[in-house]
């Protein structure tokens, strides 16, 4: 080496020298206040990782319901000054559009960072990096959105998501924090322990501009288990393109596989778009028909006719009467001074029991129930589950059977015998919900067996691993000679083909079943029903099975204040059992 170069290599060291000397001096001494200030502000932010909630599906494997991410724009406003909040609050506004002195009104004394913008699209998400140097504090935080892609379908069985208020805060402990989704209602809800998944954590370090510097330690969160539901969709959609088509503006249908209680459609109108609750909720809550209500299994209603089949068995059981013992229907009853009318005033004639369910006498009803005595009806209803506890998925109201103390002790009277008359026929003080009308026919179509009704065939663990399946299991027996519910299908058959439920009748599958009108208000004779107010008309039942040889499905219809169970309920049953055949969905199940 020259000794020319050898100058050059130590003059270019010496300068390097220099500027790293000068560069310390000034990091160190003239701004080393400043860079100790920034320093002391880096912290430890623990920031919550939130694990999707398992899946949703219906027993073909169709999802109802998953999640999927959401990106939202938060910010850790505690963490900066006044000065940089009112700057940060400029910036957002000319970003983003956000006016983030609105927000910090509600939020203000919030211990956590508080989101500012939800749902942030993929422009949004640029703009944030691009600008994220004049955004001190604000980050993008992943979070799960529950997606329902069938919008109302199903709506009630699987309900909705939100987030968690202080019971299930109490309720879940560590496994869910202040933005974690937790059922609010249906499944959702009923399911939410099995569903959850468990929360994970991360602990970061922020500088001062509140950037990550870098990752201290992570728990990663769990996915939920999911679930898989009795519930076929294109069964679902049947039965509610059906009662859509009606025009009814409420009601609510059952459907289920007789042979062993698995619940194939369950839908209460008018519904609501689980996707939209809290952009729509005012709307909803206001509407008067309550789309949020269940009526499948939360309405209470008179069960009017429907009554009539455990009712006639136990007249067969008790022998107060026979199956071919006649009893004159002129139209009205006698008792004392008071006149009860059968609902055609003109009456049936002579009628025997299969007679009486076919045309649905009030009369012949009248006679013997007021025979057996309120406690008599009460007991055998309740055996085909009348007034009991339904084991069901999600909360089943338990019907009302009101008894003569119950009466006493509610109204300071004593128990006529016209209350005994109105309960022979379904009328007066009992309810029962949509539910136990559907299994008490599941009783009659399979000789006295009702079993458990389910809406849950499998949990699988978030690798699809099958970790719990259903089982078929009998609820209820009532026990009688298979011959006294043979009788009864039999008038429940001739009800559908030449009485009361005819227009249930089809030439495509063979349908049982019987009608009911449930009184509303009372009227004075003579007064048409078709006037009446819209809230005032009666409500309208229908409950049967199909095919009448070997029942496979039992369905319920329920319309409320539909006037006429034959002419409202009926007919929607009948299109659904036959749209059902069409499809040849039958042969799957």
């Amino acid at each position: 080496m020259t000794r020319r170069r050898f100058f050059f290599f130590l003059t270019l060291l010496a300068g390097l020298f220099l500027v790293i000397t000068f560069r310390l001096f000034q990091v160190q001494i003239l701004r080393g206040e400043k860079y100790r200030r920034l320093s002391e502000r880096n912290y430890l932010r623990v920031r919550n990782i939130y694990p999707p909630r398992g899946d949703i599906y219906d027993r073909n494997g169709v999802k109802l319901a998953y999640d999927e991410p959401r990106y939202v724009l938060t910010l850790d406003h505690l963490r900066l000054s006044g000065e940089e909040l009112k700057e940060v609050s400029r910036n957002l506004k000319e970003i983003f559009g956000v006016d983030l002195d609105r927000i910090l009104v509600k939020e203000a004394n919030t211990p956590e960072p508080i989101r500012i913008k939800e749902d942030l699209k993929e422009e949004e998400i640029e703009k944030f990096y691009v600008n994220s140097h004049r955004l001190p504090g604000v980050f993008i935080e992943v979070v799960p959105k529950r997606v329902y892609p069938f919008g109302k379908l199903a709506c009630h069985v699987l309900g909705y998501v939100g987030y968690p208020d202080r019971k299930d805060i109490k309720r879940f402990g560590g496994r869910v924090a202040s933005k974690s989704l937790v059922g609010k209602a249906g499944i959702e809800r009923s399911m939410d322990e099995v569903v959850l998944g468990t929360l994970g954590r991360e602990e970061v370090m922020i500088n001062a501009l509140g950037k990550v510097v870098k990752t201290v330690s992570r728990k990663e969160p769990v996915k939920g288990n999911s679930l898989v539901l009795t519930i076929d969709v294109r069964f679902q959609k049947i039965v509610e393109d059906v009662f859509y088509e009606s025009g009814q503006p409420a009601g609510a249908v059952v459907l289920m596989n007789a042979k062993t209680g698995e619940v194939l459609a369950l839908a209460s109108f008018p519904g609501y778009d689980p996707n939209n609750v809290y952009t729509e909720w005012r709307r909803i809550t206001k509407n008067k028909l309550k789309p949020m209500f269940n009526r499948a299994t939360g309405g209470r209603y008179p069960p009017a006719s429907v009554l009539k089949v455990p009712i006639s068995y136990a007249i067969l059981e008790t022998r107060i009467g026979t199956p071919w013992e006649r009893i004159l229907c002129s139209g009205s009853f006698f008792l004392g001074d008071r006149r009860f009318f059968c609902w055609n005033v003109y009456g049936h004639g002579a009628v025997n029991l299969i007679k009486a369910l076919q045309d649905s006498c009030d009369i012949y009803y009248y006679h013997f129930g007021y025979e057996m005595g309120p406690s008599t009806i009460i007991r055998y209803v309740r055996r085909f589950g009348y007034g009991e506890r339904i084991p069901l998925e999600i909360p089943v109201k338990r019907g009302f059977l009101p008894t003569p103390e119950w009466k006493r002790r509610r109204f300071g009277e004593p128990w006529y015998d016209g209350d005994t008359v109105n309960l022979s026929i379904g009328q007066g003080y009992i309810l029962s919900t949509l539910m136990e009308q559907t299994l008490m026919m599941m009783a009659v179509a399979n000789n006295g067996v009702i079993y458990r009704p389910t809406l849950l065939r499998e949990i699988r663990d978030p690798s699809g691993k099958v970790v719990w399946k259903n089982r078929r299991k009998v609820w209820k027996v009532v026990k009688g000679p298979p011959e006294y519910f043979a009788l009864i299908r039999r008038g429940l058959r001739e009800a559908v083909r030449r009485g009361t439920g005819v227009r249930a009748f089809s030439t495509i599958v063979d349908i049982a079943g019987k009608t009911g009108t449930a009184q509303v208000t009372v009227l004075r004779r003579g007064r048409r029903k078709k006037k009446l107010p819209w809230r005032l008309r009666d409500h309208a039942w229908f409950v049967g099975f199909a095919p009448y040889r070997d029942p496979l499905f039992v369905i319920g219809v329920l319309v409320e204040h539909g006037e006429s169970g034959g002419k409202t309920a009926a007919p929607i049953a009948r299109r659904i059992m036959e749209r059902i055949y069409i499809q040849g969905l039958n042969r799957e199940i």
